[in-house]
């Protein structure tokens, strides 16, 4: 009888706990990537300032009636080039604050932060 109670006891920690010491976990639930949308019209980045996690995108559609923008970081991690129509993305794979402008208008900021 030792033996039976001694799994019983098992399955009762198991039953409790709800796993199996099988592997690892860190136990945070990983959220699927998203993308996140910035509209380049009116002279401006929609919203200027965007959060995201690593592996999120951000997405750049330019939508100023044939305006030439241009999105590019500071440190030139990204560059759109010079559109006036479509969309430009990133996926972001470190954590950061990305600043970023259109070097056609440098008054047009923005700035994207990664977070872990």
């Amino acid at each position: 009888m030792t033996g039976r109670r001694t799994m019983l006891l098992v399955a009762s920690a198991v039953l409790a706990t709800g796993s199996l010491a099988t592997g690892c976990s860190s136990g945070a639930a990983q959220s699927a990537p998203r993308t996140v949308d910035v509209e380049v019209s009116d002279l401006q980045f929609t919203p200027s300032e965007v959060a995201v996690s690593v592996g999120d995108t951000v997405r750049w559609t330019f939508d100023d009636g044939g305006m030439f923008h241009h999105v590019e970081a500071t440190d030139h991690s990204f560059d759109s080039t010079i559109v006036g129509e479509g969309t430009f993305s990133v996926t972001f794979a470190d954590a950061g604050t990305h600043p970023y402008a259109c070097s056609i208008h440098p008054y047009m900021t923005g700035t994207v932060t990664v977070s872990e």
